[in-house]
């Protein structure tokens, strides 16, 4: 049986962090990364479609949800810029607070873990698919016949967003049958499905919106940006932001787009009545179309006026009023979302209660936790990426620092 000093379950983004750590605080121990799949890192490689945003320039609690978010503090003094230029990776803002490698290559991020690693003298075991955790002599991680045993552990198995890239929830499973306290995995992320009907019309169209989560009567949360309309769905980074949302009110949620949230409902029926004079000979189909596309100016007057329409010289100022009003506040119910297949993160995880200030398990001593394995996820931008590398590194310094004493 091999036995290490510290084992990190999961070799994504905080798991290699976590070894790198590990390893650059104390170079005399034995250090190995466990990984389900045949290699190392496949998700990282679909990061930011293949560009990998890693961070961002703006890192807020304000950008995190779950119990978990206010374990930033402990991360602080670590920088993921700094951290990648000690691989020798150059990263550089994109000018809107998104961090990326300069040469915009997600594999390069991998390779500079990686050639990290093996610098150090890291193992990577892969195709070692963890079912069990034993308290012996330290911790057994059992599979089947095959035991590895580690006198620290780190779990960093990740979600269950994308399994085929590599984590599939099972740790999680794992320990919440050892009496961890967790909430299960849920898709984050991820678009929002919606009455397919009410879509169908939009179906490959974009448009930009101020768009509004709302449940029991009233807006939960916000965001801006631009929706795409797909197959039943509603999709975009504006839409992936408030996707959580579902789990805590699946019932009567809807979406709301605000399609002119720059003028008010008074100054926008004023420029509908402006526009009415102008195009006053034209089809009504063609009433919208210098202010949004016509396939998507079109959906707007059927689902604000019952009456068939020829021209726009047919259209009242009743008329106006509800177009104005359905412009300001266009509606889609939200019965599900997407799953956790189409998921960028999951929420859910070990929750802050377990978890000390070292990233340590206060109940299972020589435990320690990262990454997505924690009940936090970020919006979209870089800060999911950013806190799995930089609890990672602070996971592994502490259990290396605790390895030592």
């Amino acid at each position: 049986m091999k036995k290490y000093d510290i084992i990190i379950i999961g070799g994504g983004a905080s798991g290699l962090a976590a070894a790198a750590a590990a390893k650059r605080t104390a170079s005399d121990l034995r250090v190995a990364i466990i990984e389900r799949l045949p290699k190392v890192g496949k998700k990282i490689l679909a990061t930011g479609n293949g560009r990998c945003n890693l961070s961002n320039s703006e890192i807020s609690v304000k950008k995190y949800h779950g119990s978990c978010n206010k374990l930033l503090d402990m991360t602080n003094g670590f920088s993921v810029p700094l951290f990648f230029e000690s691989l020798g990776l150059l990263c550089e803002d994109d000018g809107y607070g998104r961090i990326y490698p300069r040469c915009r290559s997600a594999a390069s991020v991998l390779d500079a873990l990686r050639l990290e690693n093996a610098r150090l003298g890291i193992d990577e075991i892969c195709g070692f698919d963890v079912k069990n955790i034993k308290e012996i002599k330290g911790y057994d991680i059992i599979s089947g016949n095959d035991i590895i045993n580690g006198r620290k552990l780190i779990l960093s198995g990740g979600g269950r967003s994308q399994s085929a890239l590599g984590s599939n929830g099972s740790l999680l499973d794992i320990c919440m049958n050892m009496e961890i306290k967790a909430v299960p995995f849920y898709p984050a992320l991820v678009p929002l499905k919606t009455d397919p009907a009410l879509v169908k019309p939009l179906k490959g169209l974009r448009a930009e919106a101020a768009v509004s989560f709302r449940a029991k009567e009233r807006t939960i949360a916000g965001s801006c940006g631009e929706v795409q309309f797909t197959d039943g769905l509603l999709s975009g980074i504006c839409v992936f932001d408030l996707s959580y949302l579902y789990e805590h009110y699946k019932d009567s949620s809807e979406i709301i787009l605000d399609l002119m949230p720059d003028m008010s409902l008074e100054e926008l029926s004023e420029l509908l009545k402006n526009i009415r004079s102008i195009r006053i000979q034209t089809s009504s189909e063609d009433y919208l179309s210098g202010i949004f596309t016509r396939p998507l100016g079109n959906y707007i007057i059927k689902r604000s006026v019952s009456e068939n329409i020829g021209y726009t010289r047919d259209i009242t100022d009743r008329m106006i009023s509800r177009i104005a009003r359905k412009i300001k506040s266009l509606s889609f119910p939200v019965i599900g979302t997407a799953g956790f297949e189409r998921s960028q993160v999951t929420g859910g995880g070990i929750t802050a209660d377990e978890i000390n200030d070292t990233f340590e398990l206060k109940r299972k001593t020589g435990i320690y936790v990262c990454g997505e394995m924690l009940d936090i996820f970020g919006d979209c931008g870089g800060y999911n990426l950013d806190f799995a590398f930089s609890s990672g590194y602070s996971a592994g310094r502490n259990a290396a620092l605790s390895a030592i004493l």
